[in-house]
């Protein structure tokens, strides 16, 4: 290697250390959503937004923001998207920022998804209540099944404060107040543990007796009924039983716990 090799590669390695150490510094965080990537029939033809208002764009943990403002069904309505014969209003954010408290289209409660006409006008208003800090980029979106969502303008909205201190108490129809951001938390990740340890156990079993290639192998060459050990059998059985009474066992502790529910919403609101 001589001298001219040798000099084209460490100006090449410190042209490499140099990129290396400027990129950092040169290189910006995204910001936002990209809306505008959406293509431009959906942007363009389909909700036409207007009015949009973020009112409290500054906003302490707890407090209560409204995001307000209207929009056009498009006449000219893509015929390459579904009609909105079954619609759902919402908000675009980074994650779960904001509680949404309530949402009323054109003064009816929108809780359910339901059917919207092309060609009206609609005013809506979502209750918002402060989550996470932070400089968050905020939108309208109108969810249309089997069309995806059309995101409506974004605007910054700053939250201040701890989120250690926020709190959503809920007061049930049976008179009782619990705190729904820490309620059942602990519940969830014991049966996430629980399950995901029964897992284990089960693909560790068959991994061991023996590895999945020599198995995989032994199928290729001389089918199944070699591979069908007793004893594999036998564990089979105990943890199917064993699974069944966990769930039914679960199931009724559950129900005798909480005999009061909220049944599945299946009903639509229409405008």
């Amino acid at each position: 290697m001589n001298a001219k090799h040798v000099l084209k590669l460490s100006i090449l390695g410190l042209c490499g250390i140099a990129t290396l150490a400027f990129a950092p510094g040169l290189v910006s965080s995204a910001s936002a959503h990209g809306e505008r990537s959406q293509e431009p029939f959906l942007r363009m033809r389909t909700v036409n937004w207007y009015d949009t208002q973020w009112v409290g764009k500054t906003t302490a943990i707890n407090d209560i923001a409204y995001l307000k403002g209207s929009f056009h069904l498009s006449e000219d309505w893509p015929r390459a998207v579904v009609k909105p014969e079954r619609t759902f209003l919402n908000v675009g954010s980074p994650s779960s920022v904001f509680v949404r408290l309530s949402s009323k289209m054109n003064g009816t409660p929108m809780f359910n998804s339901g059917p919207l006409e092309i060609g009206r006008d609609y005013t809506y208003e979502v209750k918002l209540k402060a989550r996470l800090p932070g400089h968050h980029h905020i939108h309208p979106m109108l969810a249309v099944e089997r069309a995806g969502p059309v995101a409506g303008p974004g605007g910054w909205m700053d939250i201040t404060g701890r989120y250690e201190d926020f709190v959503n108490p809920v007061k049930t129809l049976t008179g009782e107040t619990f705190d729904s951001e820490t309620m059942g938390s602990m519940t969830g990740i014991m049966w996430h543990v629980f399950w995901i340890s029964i897992g284990i156990f089960w693909v560790g079993w068959f991994a061991i007796r023996p590895m999945y290639l020599v198995r995989a192998r032994v199928l290729a060459a001389y089918g199944d009924d070699i591979l069908l050990d007793p004893i594999d059998r036998k564990v089979g059985t105990a943890v199917l039983i064993f699974t069944l009474v966990v769930v039914l066992v679960g199931y009724l502790a559950a129900e005798g716990r909480h005999p009061v529910s909220v049944p599945l919403q299946a009903g639509e609101t229409k405008i």
